[in-house]
């Protein structure tokens, strides 16, 4: 295929890397975000960061784009982190840190690194297409190739060469920006645009290295473009300040309390927190929660200088209107007033007297934000708080500006990474206690090892804002189970792993970037991808989106989709919650399924049993191999017992049948419990008092 576009991005933090610090932060966000838009762009890339971008896998990455290259095609290498001159080159070979890169051992083997001369002329120069190079490192930085383009900068320390505020290398962030301003961009275009930002890169190019089409078509004209303005854009930077100010003051110890409902049962003891640090971070003279009622004003909470009889005047709250809130003021002084709750004879009113007078010029964002304070908790959680006002704020005006919906990416891939895993089993049901077993896992994400409530609203809140929020949550969890269920297996008490099972979206399966991290994943933690399952979430529908074009009927398509993902990777699939949202006996029958899983509400159906006996008659259809079936939730509530699902020919069941919470480690079933349910199964004893699911015990992903 003619001009096919090829990426091979790397970035390495100091950490894992055993030569001289530099204190680099943000090298791997750095190769990420660029992976990211140069995927938007149509390259093929290969993204190596942290502990997998090693010397060897740089150079086989490099390998495996040149030997499918034609003279038609662009290479773009893009490297942040940091270069090392070891003294003993006399300042004649430089070479880029990759992960593990050992100093010492170099002067014995030359070649144990990635040499910058190894770039020029073995990969750049070679390569028979135009070839570009992106460097934004720490350290030393010279070029010599003459037949490719590199634009190079050297900073002296982490301090030059990155920007704690945006979070990028400064040149890396000029690079982005002037990718994502302009449809059609040259390498020529490109350095200008840096170079007006005052950046002086070191440029490299031959005569016609300017011309190279890093984006658009090669040779289209660049049109004139202006985007469209977006009302928030002047406002976006205050707005950030105002949520980074709410975020800190909640931190402080006299500001963390728990949540206030807005009731006077808890205001006592919660609302405090909210005055507190809503007065701090607006800069006000004083805060008030006030509580309307039969055309009157009374406080609940407030700060120590609220005034009510003061700004009683200022005060109006028109009952029933659909309202963001108002100023009033007189001579003396400001009153903001934003309403928090509307309820039959009762609400809430939130007063804020003088506030910084440059937040008024907000309007309606600035109530919207306020509005959100009483509904998140940034006491306990800013960062996940954060995350809440910025949605709202979307949801009330719609598309945000880019700093704004960077910064909610930014933050919620930050809070998806810092939870936890823990594993539930799913148990083979047997008339005997030896029978009876741990056949496999769900892997359930937690706040904590010891939180057994499922973050269901953080992690839901990915479809609100699309594809991208969704593919990069379940990249970030699948890496995380996957990483977490090595580790327990290592310190488990089976030789051969167990089964487990991870959630994914439709979506994600659509996306490459996924299947590259699931791929990767599998073969450095050295999984046995068999063992790997994919549960396919029930509440996303199988179709393409808005503007998208299948070229087969949509379960056609589908199936095609996971069949390549298993042929390339080897993992297996399942249908989850059978019996919610879209699922369908056609979904059953027609995707390349292993596993079927039965959600807990068709044990509560009035003909439970026959479909049960129907989703078996399904999975064992002859025109596929066999699929397992698991009921989720057996509970004491189910009008079905152990042993009534037994007898509709399922041998697997899910949920807190083992009276024992899900944990990061693995075990083997205590014997009681194996004879218990044995028990159950045979029926001995009906009374489902010793069966339990808690509602807590939540998938990965989603809430049921």
């Amino acid at each position: 295929m003619a001009g096919q576009r090829f990426a091979v991005l790397v970035g390495v933090n100091d950490a894992g890397v055993r030569t001289r610090a530099t204190g680099n932060r943000f090298a791997e966000r750095d190769a990420e975000a660029v992976d990211e838009q140069l995927t938007l762009e149509g390259f093929q890339t290969r993204l190596l960061t942290g502990a997998r971008a090693t010397a060897g896998a740089v150079k086989s990455a490099l390998r495996r784009f040149a030997v499918r290259a034609r003279n038609t095609d662009l290479l773009v290498v893009y490297f942040a982190g940091s270069t090392l001159t070891p003294a003993w080159s006399h300042g004649a070979d430089t070479y880029l840190v990759t992960s593990g890169l050992d100093e010492a051992a170099l002067p014995g083997d030359p070649d144990g690194g990635l040499r910058m001369s190894f770039l020029e002329r073995d990969v750049l120069d070679f390569f028979p297409g135009s070839a570009v190079l992106v460097l934004d490192a720490v350290g030393t930085v010279a070029y010599g190739g003459r037949r490719s383009s590199a634009l190079l900068s050297g900073a002296p320390d982490a301090a030059a060469r990155e920007n704690p505020v945006i979070q990028h290398g400064v040149l890396t962030a000029h690079v982005l920006a002037t990718l994502r301003r302009h449809p059609h961009v040259t390498f020529g275009a490109l350095t200008a645009a840096v170079r007006e930002q005052g950046l002086s890169p070191q440029v490299v190019s031959p005569p016609w290295g300017a011309g190279v089409a890093l984006t658009g078509a090669a040779g289209e004209p660049a049109p004139a473009l202006v985007p469209l303005a977006n009302p928030l854009d002047p406002e976006a930077g205050d707005i950030l300040a105002l949520i980074g100010r709410l975020s800190r003051n909640a931190r402080m110890p006299r500001h963390a309390a728990p949540r206030s409902s807005g009731n006077r049962a808890d205001a006592g003891v919660a609302a405090p927190s909210r005055v507190g640090y809503v007065r701090a971070a607006t800069e006000a003279y004083s805060v008030a929660l006030l509580e309307y009622t039969a055309g009157s004003f009374q406080p609940i909470d407030s700060t120590k200088r609220f005034d009510l009889d003061e700004i009683r005047p200022l005060l109006r709250f028109p009952p029933g209107a659909d309202w963001f809130g108002h100023t009033a003021h007189d001579d003396r002084r400001t009153v903001l007033s934003v309403p928090l709750r509307h309820a039959e004879g009762r609400s809430l009113l939130l007063a804020v007297v003088d506030p910084a007078p440059a937040l008024l010029t907000l309007g309606q964002p600035l109530a919207k934000i306020l509005e959100t304070v009483w509904r998140t908790d940034f006491a306990a959680s800013p960062d996940e708080a954060e995350i809440e006002v910025v949605t709202a704020l979307r949801g009330a005006f719609g598309r945000l500006p880019r700093p704004l919906y960077e910064h909610c990416f930014e933050l919620y891939r930050r809070v998806l990474s810092s939870y936890s895993v823990v594993f539930q089993p799913v148990i083979t049901l047997g008339k005997t206690a030896r029978r009876v077993e741990v056949h496999s896992y769900e892997a359930l994400a937690r706040r904590s090892p010891t939180d057994q409530r499922a973050p269901v609203v953080m992690l839901r809140l990915a479809e609100v804002w699309g594809d991208r929020f969704v593919v990069e949550r379940d990249k970030v969890i699948l890496r995380m189970a996957l990483t977490a269920y090595a580790q327990a297996h290592a310190e488990g008490p089976w030789r051969e792993p167990k089964p487990l099972s991870v959630n994914v979206a439709v979506r994600s399966l659509l996306s490459d970037a996924y299947v590259e991290v699931l791929r990767t994943t599998v073969a450095e933690l050295g999984l046995d991808p068999a063992a790997v399952t994919l549960e396919i979430s029930e509440q996303d529908p199988i179709e393409p989106r808005r503007g998208e074009q299948w070229a087969e009927a949509p379960h056609a398509y589908f199936h095609n989709r996971l069949a390549a993902i298993a042929r390339d990777v080897g993992v297996a699939f399942a249908v989850d919650d059978f019996g919610e949202g879209y699922a369908s006996l056609s979904r059953m029958a027609e995707l390349p399924l292993t596993q079927i899983k039965v959600d807990r509400a068709i044990l509560h159906h009035p003909l439970a049993a026959k479909e049960l006996s129907l989703v078996m008659d399904t999975a064992r259809y002859a025109g596929h191999p066999p699929r397992v079936v698991i009921v989720e939730g057996v509970d004491n509530e189910s009008p079905l017992t152990l042993r009534e699902i037994y007898e509709q020919r399922i041998r697997h069941v899910q949920g807190y049948i083992t009276q024992q919470p899900a944990a990061p480690t693995l075990s083997t079933l205590p014997p009681e419990v194996c004879e218990r349910i044995a028990a159950l199964v045979r029926g001995d004893d009906e009374h489902r008092g010793t069966l339990m699911t808690r509602a807590d015990d939540l998938p990965l992903q989603r809430g049921a």
